[in-house]
Formats: structure tokens, sequence, C-alpha cells
């Protein structure tokens, strides 16, 4: 029985590995272009020192590297996910790229002259004093490109966690039509979307949290994608956001390039 469970023990940690290759390998191949084409453009990383805020598997910092950065450090609370950035990126660049599951608000770095941040901050539940670490992060004159969605209140902003019959259809009765449909192996159900990892913040909470912090605004677009007419589309869906009450439920994805300055604005 013990070499049985063994062998489950194996599969089991096989089956996680090649789960995180395949999504390392499709973040290499496919979301590290969109993500920088959603900016127009990748940054000049030479010489530059990076950090990655929800890093995740380290493709991100890989890319970066490889085009010339100093330095780079990763930081996200998934202890998985980082093993497998420490077991794959990390040892590739000699000391000069490290891997932190930490929480940011509580640990020393040295800041960066460009900070990432790839669809994290819709899962960040202490909104503001985070995103106020994350910009501490960055150096003066430093800046920061960063992109999250789909938000929570957008039609499939549950990330697909369950089956999308409907837009919206996670919404009703306070998110029960969302979190009625998840079980554990005992058959209980979640209490709240932030046991699931969405903090649910509307794009005026997230505008809230950016005010006052030391940076400038270079840009901060909504519903950005690639390809002119899935573009135009998406930019089109926010027309109804003109009404206040409905900015929260047609605002997909929230796009921020920001400069950090030298003191609080």
């Amino acid at each position: 029985m013990r070499g049985a469970r063994c062998d489950d023990m194996t599969e089991a940690r096989e089956t996680e590995l090649a789960f995180h290759e395949r999504r390392y390998a499709d973040f290499m191949a496919l979301r590290y272009p969109q993500f920088w084409q959603r900016f127009g453009g990748v940054p000049d990383f030479a010489g530059k020192r990076v950090i990655d805020f929800g890093c995740a598997r380290g493709g991100m910092l890989q890319r970066a590297m490889e085009a010339g950065a100093s330095s780079a450090l990763g930081i996200d609370l998934n202890p998985d996910t980082i093993a497998f950035a420490k077991q794959t990126v990390e040892p590739r660049w000699d000391g000069r790229v490290q891997f932190l599951c930490e929480d940011i608000r509580k640990v020393e770095i040295e800041p960066a002259d460009i900070l990432v941040s790839v669809n994290t901050m819709e899962h960040v539940l202490d909104l503001k004093d985070t995103l106020a670490a994350v910009v501490d992060a960055c150096k003066p004159g430093g800046e920061l490109f960063i992109g999250f969605g789909p938000l929570w209140h957008s039609p499939f902003g549950h990330h697909r966690l369950i089956a999308p019959r409907m837009p919206w259809a996670h919404l009703p009765r306070q998110n029960r039509a969302f979190l009625g449909r998840l079980h554990d192996k005992d058959g209980n159900t979640p209490d709240s979307i932030e046991q699931m990892g969405f903090n649910g913040a509307t794009p005026a909470d997230f505008r809230a949290a950016l005010e006052g912090l030391p940076v400038e605004i270079i840009s901060s677009r909504r519903n950005v994608a690639n390809g002119v007419i899935k573009g135009l589309a998406m930019k089109a869906f926010l027309a109804p956001s003109i009404i206040a009450p409905l900015e929260k439920y047609v605002t997909i994805s929230i796009y921020w390039h920001l400069k950090r300055t030298k003191s609080q604005v």
C-alpha cells in the first residue's frame, strides 16, 4: 500500500509539472507578445533591473533577461508556480534572477527600473496598500506596466471557473450563482469570492487605489485587445460606461503605463 501511495504521489507531481510546463510555454509563445502589443511594444530591458509582481512561472523574466536585463526579481504568493520558476528560470542566470514567494507589502526588495504585472491586480485583496507597495518597488523615474483582467463584474469575470453559459451569469444572488457551483471534496461551497482569489474591485476602486500615489499616468486604457476588429469591438463594448453604474459591467480589462515620480503627487 505504501508503494502504491508513493506511485500516486509521483504521478500527481508529474501531472502538475506537465501542467506548469504547458502554461509556461503558452506564456512564452503567446501571452508575452500579446501583453506587450497592448502597450505598443516591448520596452527596452537592456541593462535594466526588472520586477514582475505576480510573476507566476517566470516567463516574463526569462524574456526580459534574454533581452538584456541586468537583474530580475519575480514575486508571487503561489508556492507551486514559484517552485517551478525557481527550478526552470532561476538557475539559467547565475544568481541574477530571484523568485520570492512573499507578500510584496512585507518584504524589502531592491527597486526596479521597470516593473511589470500581468493579470494580478484583480486578485489582490488589500488593493490600496498592495498597489502602494508595488509603486514603491519601482525607482523614481522608472516605468510600471500593469495590465489586468477580466475584472469580476465583466461578462466572464469568474475566469471561466464555471461553464460560461451566459455573460454575467456568475453575479446574481450576490455572487452565489458562481459560488454555488463550486464544491470541495466534502461538498462544501465557498463563502465568498475572496476565498476564491477575486477582489471584486470595480474600475472606480482601481482608480481610487491609484489616486495619490507617486506616479505619472502615461496612459490608462480599458478593454485593450489584439487585432483591429477585436480591438474595435472591445472599445465599442465600453459605450454604456458613460452611465456610471454600468461601467463595472462593461470594463473587461485595464492597462496602466505609469512613471514613478520622486515624491507624493
